[in-house]
C-alpha cells in the first residue's frame, strides 16, 4: 500500500507543484509566430507523422523503446550523481551540484537499494542520468546490475555527455543489462565520436537534445550525420526554463511563452516550439532510417497526470 505522500513517477513528484515560480520574463509574441507553428504542423500531417498532434507527441519513424514507459506514466528516474563535466545553459540540475545518489526522488545509500523502489511503484522503465553518471562508474555499474536482479524485465537507458566514456566502460555496462545509451551531443558541440562507438556495443544508440533555437544549423546537419551513422533514434526536446535555469536561459535572450502547466515545474521557452518542430520536419524530409521523436512540454504535462492518477488510483485503493 502506497502512502499518501509517495511518489509514483518523478514527473509526479513535480506534478504535486512544490515549486512553481519559474522567475522567467514572459517575451512578447514574435509576428507571425503560432501561423508558422501551424504550418509546420499541417507539413507534417501531410509528411505522415506520427502520433498526437493535440499532445505534441510525435515522430517519425517508431517510438524509442526507452519512451513507451515513461510515456505510460510508468517511468522513472535514476540519478547516479550530480556532478558533471560540462555546464549547460539549459541544465535543470540543482546549483550547487551534490554527489549523491537518488532513485525515484529517493536519496539510497547503496545502488543495490534501488531494485526495492522500482518494484515498490511497478515501475517498468528507468532513466539513468545525472549529472554525468559515468563519473561514477562503479557506482553506476552497480545500480544496473541491481536493477537486472527483478523478478519482471526493466528497461535501463542511460543518458550521458560521452566524456568519460571508454570503449571498456561500454563492454561493462552492456555485459551488466543496459539497454541503450542517450547522448546529449549539444554539450559537446556536436562532437559525435562517442555516439559513433556506442553503436558497435548498443544497437539501439540515440541522441537526446533540447531544440536551441540558435543553433538550427547545427542540428540539422547533426540530423544528417547521425543518419550517415546509422544511429536509430534521435529525440527532440523542446527547450523549457525552470528555476535552475532560468538565468542562463534569460543571459541567452530567452523569454518565457507564459504557458504555466499545472503539473509540471518549469515552462516552455518562447520559440521553442517552431525549433523543435522544424528540425522534426528536416528529419522527416531528409533522413532516410533516422527515427525522430518530438517530446515536447506538452508531452511531459501529460506524463506527468499519468504518472499523478495512477499514484492517487494505487493511495485510494484499500489495503
Amino acid at each position: 500500500m502506497l502512502r499518501a505522500d509517495d511518489d509514483l513517477s518523478w514527473y509526479a513528484r513535480k506534478a504535486d507543484g512544490l515549486r512553481r515560480d519559474v522567475g522567467l520574463a514572459e517575451a512578447a509574441p514574435g509576428p507571425g509566430a503560432v501561423p508558422r507553428v501551424d504550418a509546420l504542423l499541417a507539413e507534417l500531417v501531410r509528411g505522415g507523422i506520427k502520433g498526437s498532434i493535440a499532445r505534441r507527441t510525435l515522430y517519425t519513424r517508431r517510438l524509442p523503446p526507452g519512451c513507451r514507459g515513461c510515456l505510460a506514466g510508468r517511468g522513472t528516474n535514476a540519478f547516479v550523481t550530480g556532478l558533471c563535466t560540462r555546464d549547460c545553459f539549459f541544465c535543470f540540475n540543482a546549483k550547487p551540484r551534490v554527489d549523491e545518489l537518488v532513485v525515484h526522488g529517493i536519496k539510497l545509500s547503496s545502488p543495490e537499494e534501488a531494485p526495492a523502489v522500482v518494484a515498490r511503484y511497478g515501475l517498468s522503465s528507468v532513466g539513468v542520468s545525472g549529472g554525468e553518471p559515468t563519473l561514477r562508474p562503479e557506482r553506476l555499474l552497480r545500480l544496473v546490475r541491481a536493477l537486472g536482479t527483478l523478478s519482471s524485465r526493466v528497461r535501463i537507458d542511460l543518458y550521458t555527455n560521452g566524456d568519460c566514456l571508454s570503449d571498456d566502460l561500454l563492454a561493462e555496462l552492456r555485459d551488466a543489462g543496459l539497454d541503450a545509451l542517450r547522448f546529449n551531443v549539444v554539450a559537446r558541440e556536436f562532437d559525435l565520436e562517442p555516439v559513433a562507438r556506442a553503436l558497435a556495443f548498443f544497437p539501439e544508440t540515440a541522441v537526446e537534445v533540447p531544440a536551441v533555437p540558435e543553433r538550427r544549423a547545427e542540428l540539422e546537419d547533426m540530423v544528417l550525420a547521425l543518419d550517415r551513422l546509422g544511429v536509430p533514434f534521435l529525440n527532440i526536446h523542446e527547450l523549457f526554463a525552470c528555476r535552475e535555469n532560468a538565468a542562463a536561459v534569460e543571459s541567452r535572450g530567452y523569454g518565457s511563452t507564459g504557458e504555466r502547466a499545472e503539473a509540471l515545474l518549469w515552462e516552455p521557452v518562447a520559440g521553442a516550439e517552431e525549433a523543435a518542430l522544424g528540425l522534426l520536419l528536416f528529419a522527416q524530409r531528409r533522413a532516410e532510417r533516422l527515427s525522430a521523436y518530438y517530446c515536447s512540454c506538452r508531452t511531459q504535462e501529460d506524463i506527468s497526470r499519468r504518472g499523478l492518477r495512477r499514484r492517487r488510483r494505487q493511495v485510494a485503493a484499500p489495503p
